[in-house]
């Protein structure tokens, strides 16, 4: 056996100093059949050895002769490296003190895990900085790179928000964010005495060293912490969002036309006679896509994806251009959106607004009967829609009801309806050869808040998707595999959107969970899309389904960008790139420009652009992530503030997640999380058994497990932590 192992040895050698899990050896191997556990036991026995160290859980790395280190017989203490190096990434603070940064950029690579950044090592960094640090040591006995930060390469904290507190020293700021520090308050402008415990806006002047406390003057006192506008602010501020455009983006929107002029028209496609219509939310203000379907041959399709030309306004290095870097995506939370985009672009001139003239990026593809594609077409268009249809509408014109009003609606748009039918029954072909592919269904509930006219919360549903949602989900597939496809074989760098396969040993930590309740997850030497699906397939009908099948989503990896394939794991699709949403996806803008550059015959200058594509891509990534905490902490926020009005009310729940602290419980009635501390449990002593993921009673005996019914009522709500308590009131059953 041990020259089994001599591939995977050779290997590392050659990828040094890159660690690499075992799954990622075999794929480079072009291994399909191996026995896994034999491999890591042998991976082991080198690291016992010294010849490889493991990073993490699962990843292995060659050791250098450089970077050995003997060992010293005369003390079982941590041995240690000094490196020097100085990478850049991203500083998150955690409660207790110290930190960590995620390395971003090329040196990523090196470091799957996060650099450890102790406490007082910090510098002048806030949580949230992207930071330069130094690496000053590795810790061999706990694996753990330990750094310190040097320098504040971009701080996201020029403004903080925060409740105003008055203390014997003076005026202080306590951030929303309780992993920022506490602000001095320097400057003439002084609250008044009845301004403590509001709410306020504070511009840094002075960062904080481990010495001396950050300050800054008070900017305005925006109120009180139910004010929806305050509420928008703090998680806007406190993920580092800008709310407003700098001057000269504002200036560069405001020179745009209205409309395209009739010079960019020229050497463009001309598709004003066709029949296109947006599909979107009823909301929605920026409709990056319009959607074309004909018959095609022999029974097939002759579809158009229009997108929204927005690199045609957005030009590499204008101010627009560094704004929309910078933000990376656009944010939506229940009540507003924070665009990539000033209103000019993403509102007016790059939307497909019905009877508008507007400038796109065409896929044209040619599928059989069955959904596959047999030819595909790339090129720059100018459209007009014909309609602005929502989900909503369409679904009820999908339907077999015949409604007053759906019957109006269908004779007003006509031979529309026709193409709708037809554009239902092509998604249904591709989902169908989708799924049959491995891809995941993913189309789980999410929460929905109903506001008041002030933007309050006044309710808490779950909101299922319908088939109008499927129809464009569906067509933006198709359109995305074609653009990446297409770039991939022109030898093009681009963006990919790629979903790494979940590592073997993550599935194996999910099963000893699952097998619990009688699930697991059925795999041979890796884990293909099926595998998880058919998992996710037997959920189906049973009590916990959505609490399990949420556990199984959240045991894989987070799709990002990158200009290196690996494929989407998630889709089963071998390629795939985002294309479809310029207007608030830097990604998709980049893409657009790739293509821009093809049509062109720019292909050396598209060839050139590899290294600040895959800057971009991880920057990009990065933005995401931010926004989604964002879009998280608001939704939270909301259902908080809904508590507020249910407060000491019964409530049946269902006990979701089980932690050293206690018991997470989602209501039935509404989709909303609370705590049950377990400290607060009466009648008994309660602790932590890991192995059953469950609370155990000291004398009783009694456990509080996964899925267990509760009776619980809301005594406690905090809008600054986001935070529900909840009282036990009387348990449903016993098991």
């Amino acid at each position: 056996m041990a020259s089994a192992i001599d591939p995977f040895l050779q290997l590392l050698e050659r990828k040094a100093p890159r660690p690499l899990t075992i799954q990622d050896m075999a794929r480079m191997l072009e291994v399909e059949h191996y026995d896994r556990k034999a491999i890591r036991a042998l991976l082991e026995a080198q690291v016992a050895s010294h010849k490889l160290r493991r990073i993490g859980k699962t990843r292995y790395q060659w050791v250098r002769p450089i970077d050995q280190v003997p060992a010293r017989k005369t003390s079982p203490r941590r041995i240690t490296k000094r490196s020097g190096r100085q990478v850049e990434g991203r500083y998150s603070r955690v409660r207790q003190g110290y930190g960590f940064v995620e390395v971003l950029g090329c040196a990523a690579d090196e470091f799957p895990r996060d650099v450890l950044i102790p406490e007082g090592k910090e510098g002048r960094a806030l949580h949230g900085d992207r930071v330069l640090i130094d690496i000053v040591r590795h810790d061999r006995r706990t694996h753990r790179v330990v750094g310190q930060v040097i320098d504040v390469v971009r701080a996201v904290h020029e403004r903080i928000i925060g409740t105003l507190e008055l203390t014997r020293r003076g005026w202080h700021l306590v951030p929303a964010n309780d992993l920022l520090p506490v602000i001095d308050l320097i400057g003439e402008r002084v609250p008044a005495r009845s301004d403590e415990g509001r709410v306020a806006l504070v511009q840094m002047t002075r960062p904080g060293t481990p010495s001396q406390a950050p300050a800054g003057v008070l900017e305005e006192i925006l109120g009180d912490e139910d004010d929806p506008q305050v509420q928008f602010l703090s998680v806007a501020l406190e993920h580092g969002l800008s709310v407003e455009f700098d001057a000269d983006t504002v200036a560069e929107a405001a020179r745009l036309p209205e409309d395209p002029e009739t010079s960019d028209l020229r050497g463009r496609t001309d598709l004003r006679g066709l029949p296109f219509v947006t599909i979107d939310g009823e909301t929605a203000r920026d409709f990056d896509d319009a959607v074309c379907l004909e018959r095609g041959r022999a029974g097939g399709f002759h579809l158009h994806v229009a997108i929204a030309d927005v690199s045609h306004y957005v030009r590499p290095g204008s101010a627009l251009d560094r704004e929309a870097s910078r933000r990376g995506t656009s944010v939506y939370f229940p009540d507003r959106a924070i665009p990539m985009l000033p209103e000019e672009l993403s509102n007016r001139l790059c939307s497909l607004n019905p009877e508008r003239d507007r400038l796109v990026l065409v896929a044209e593809l040619e599928l059989d009967r069955g959904g596959r594609q047999r030819e595909a077409r790339f090129y720059r268009g100018v459209i007009r829609s014909r309609a602005r249809l929502t989900y909503t509408k369409v679904a009820a014109l999908l339907s077999d009801a015949e409604t007053p009003e759906i019957l109006a609606w269908r004779a007003e748009l006509g031979d529309l309806v026709d193409q709708l039918r037809a554009m239902h029954g092509l998604m249904r072909l591709l989902y169908r050869k989708r799924v049959q592919a491995g891809s995941l269904d993913l189309d789980l509930p999410e929460a929905l808040v109903d506001l008041s006219e002030e933007g309050r919360s006044i309710g808490v549903r779950l909101f299922s998707r319908n088939d109008a949602h499927r129809i464009i989900e569906e067509l933006m597939l198709a359109a995305n595999c074609a653009v990446a496809t297409y770039l991939r074989d022109q030898e093009i760098p681009f963006p990919y959107r790629i979903h790494e396969p979940p590592d073997p040993t993550d599935v194996d930590e999910l099963n000893a969970f699952l097998r619990a309740f009688g699930f697991f997850v059925d795999y041979r030497a890796r884990v293909e899309p099926g595998d998880v699906q058919e998992l996710l397939t037997q959920l189906q009908g049973h009590r916990l389904s959505r609490v399990l099948s949420r556990l199984v989503l959240r045991s894989l990896t987070q799709a990002q960008y990158s200009t290196h394939n690996v494929g989407h794991f998630g889709l089963a699709f071998p390629i795939y790139c985002h294309f479809t949403s310029p207007i608030r996806r830097y990604p998709d803008l980049l893409v657009h420009r790739q293509l821009g550059r093809l049509f062109d015959g720019e292909v050396d200058r598209a060839r050139g652009a590899a290294g600040a594509m895959e800057e971009l891509s991880v920057q990009s990534s990065q933005s995401e992530r931010q926004a989604m905490e964002a879009e998280r902490a608001m939704l939270d926020l909301k259902k908080a503030e809904f508590m507020l009005t249910h407060l000491l009310e019964p409530q049946a729940g269902t006990i979701v997640s089980v932690t050293k602290f206690g018991l997470f419980v989602e209501l039935d009635a509404y989709p909303i999380e609370g705590l049950l501390r377990r400290d607060a449990l009466p009648g008994d002593r309660y602790f932590f058994v890991e192995g059953e993921h469950a609370l155990k009673g000291a004398r009783s005996r009694r456990r509080f497990r996964l899925g267990d019914r509760v009776v619980v009522e809301a005594t406690n709500v905090s809008l600054r932590r986001r935070e529900i308590d909840f009282a036990l009131l009387e348990r449903i059953g016993d098991r």
